[in-house]
């Protein structure tokens, strides 16, 4: 049954999937305790993209216009690798940090690419891009000509959720249920359960459905944002999913993308080699830094399902793991090298 309807869904996104699968798009939201915050971005073309030309921006508390230090510009010379990801989490690390400065959980900052927006404090040059609650909107946008243009909004720019109480204080999130930014008519805790339990973009970490293979860039119409449309929704404090991304951009068969999926890269992080392990036979794997230079590129037997990889010479950081599967599917992966 589990095949037979993620096929369904296939065969009504084929003709979308290869008309689209050509822009940077947010593939996860982590909107976790305390300063738990993360985005992670989700390349779905076959080439690699600098991160220059982009940036983020943070509408909180339902405003139109974004502040000066609600704009995020992202690091040029930093390239995505095809049908790679890159993982951005907030900027506070000091173990004796408390309230606003309390630190992110090691395990969060494990599985981030880089750190921005250096603390959430209100004074005068921090930029706050990152210390968004379930209340704000983001927006994901490209410079184009000297134009900058939205190639992804997360939620609705303008509007601000409310909670079972009808205020925002203590903030809310938008839900599944119409009119998904506010308490629905005739809502009963019987019926629903209590109204904080249906929140989506307050304490979840967001996956973006396989289906899904480009950015929204049309704001959505005030109390439409129905987030369970486009994402899948994880417990609070879910970070294992973040650095690699399942899409029907690079991977087109029913079987294969459960398959792919479960690759698993150990150990990580990994001193001197790692391992990689699937249920598909591996025929190439190829190793990006996160500069986006080409380290690494291998062939291998067509029936080896398991590959170790030397990483005795390579520098400490992060790197993207390309796998490339007979029958033409791909999975990436991130691997952090510590020697």
């Amino acid at each position: 049954m589990k095949n037979l309807f993620t096929a369904l869904i296939l065969i009504a996104f084929s003709v979308q999937a290869f008309a689209q699968c050509n822009e940077l798009f947010i593939s996860e939201y982590v909107e976790g305790s305390g300063n738990n915050k993360a985005l992670e971005l989700y390349n779905p073309t076959g080439q690699p993209v600098d991160l220059g030309s982009y940036r983020l921006i943070r509408y909180d508390n339902g405003n139109l216009v974004a502040s000066e230090n609600a704009i995020q510009p992202l690091p040029p010379g930093v390239f995505i690798p095809a049908y790679g990801t890159y993982v951005i989490a907030l900027n506070l690390t000091d173990p004796n940090g408390v309230d606003q400065n309390a630190p992110i959980d090691v395990a969060l900052q494990e599985k981030a690419d880089t750190l921005l927006s250096d603390g959430c404090g209100t004074e005068p040059g921090n930029i706050r891009t990152m210390c968004f609650n379930g209340d704000d909107a983001l927006t994901f946008e490209k410079n184009v000509d000297g134009t900058w243009v939205k190639v992804d909004i997360f939620a609705c720019i303008g509007e601000r959720p409310t909670n079972s109480s009808g205020t925002t204080s203590p903030t809310a999130g938008w839900t599944d249920l119409p009119p998904y930014s506010s308490m629905p008519v005739g809502y009963t805790t019987a019926e629903f359960g209590p109204y904080f339990m249906r929140y989506w973009t307050q304490d979840q970490t967001l996956v973006r459905k396989p289906t899904v293979t480009g950015g929204v860039t049309v704001n959505p119409q005030p109390e439409t944002f129905n987030a369970s449309v486009e994402w899948d929704s994880l417990p609070e404090n879910t970070f294992d999913s973040l650095g690699f991304h399942t899409c029907v951009c690079n991977l087109a068969g029913v079987n294969e993308i459960e398959s792919a999926s479960k690759t698993v890269v150990y150990p990580n992080p990994a001193n001197g080699f790692f391992n990689i392990q699937s249920a598909l036979p591996i025929e190439r794997v190829q190793i990006y830094s996160m500069l986006g230079q080409l380290i690494n590129d291998r062939k291998y037997p067509s029936n080896s399902k398991s590959v170790n990889i030397d990483t005795e010479n390579w520098e400490k950081g992060f790197y993207s793991v390309r796998i490339y599967f007979s029958g033409g599917y791909i999975a990436s992966r991130k691997i952090v090298i510590k020697h």
